[in-house]
């Protein structure tokens, strides 16, 4: 299975725009997320080749801003498309889905929304902001299990330990948002040491992970330390 990874906040490239949020393309036609703003992703899918009508599912993590900047154009270009989110999001968000003809699905637990990828359903964040409901995804191939995050606000550990529970591939790699942005480095290291015990083959941290815990992953997974910026092509 691939993923091209659309808008992050971190870049090689200087053709591609970089910005708060995320968005990664699965298996050329799934959308998990759409960043923090339109213009910039559809730059990045234009730079990549990606076109909007390719897209054929989205899935949207949270309804946070910098998850969903793009959309409302994808919507538009896409009328009837399949949008996956979680029952507890704003009636105000659900309904302007609806405005722009999407066909919502309200996911559940470990649902499969396409061939061998699943979504964890709905999980509650509690954070300074309030309850945030949220959904990662799992992808199953050959090589195990690839969990994929938006920002992880319900405690990326807890998503990992649902993960081994329900999906019996080992967890082959994490990819995305940690929510460890504001967190000390001795908590990220009992995180890793979580990770290590759950046998978490490599990492791909991204977005809200932040740069001094995305060192210390790198410090701590060496060659399975993935880095994940705009533009990466991943096969897992």
């Amino acid at each position: 299975m691939n993923i091209r990874i659309l808008f992050d906040n971190r870049k090689r490239d200087k053709g591609y725009f970089a910005g708060w949020g995320v968005s990664y393309l699965i298996d050329g036609h799934i959308l998990f997320d759409a960043g923090e703003n339109e213009d910039m992703l559809f730059h990045n899918m234009r730079s990549m080749g990606v076109k909007p009508e390719e897209i054929t599912k989205i899935v949207v993590s949270h309804e946070h801003w910098d998850h969903v900047g793009g959309l409302w154009r994808l919507l538009a270009h896409n009328p009837g498309m399949p949008a996956y989110i979680c029952p507890g999001v704003s009636i105000e968000f659900k309904d302007k889905i609806v405005s722009f003809g999407a066909d919502i699905t309200f996911v559940e637990p470990f649902m499969e929304i396409d061939r061998n990828v699943f979504t964890t359903g709905e999980t509650i964040g509690i954070t300074r902001y309030g309850m945030i409901p949220e959904q990662a995804l799992v992808l199953r191939s050959e090589k195990g299990a690839t969990v994929i995050t938006g920002c992880a606000h319900n405690g990326i550990v807890d998503i990992l330990a649902s993960v081994r529970e329900k999906i019996p591939e080992p967890i082959y790699l994490v990819l995305g948002g940690f929510h460890t942005l504001d967190l000390p480095p001795s908590v990220v290291r009992l995180m890793i040491k979580r990770f290590r015990e759950m046998d978490v083959a490599r990492v791909a941290p991204t977005h809200c992970t932040g740069m001094e815990a995305i060192q210390l992953f790198r410090e701590a997974y060496g060659s399975d330390f993935v880095e994940a910026v705009v533009g990466t092509n991943l096969e897992v």
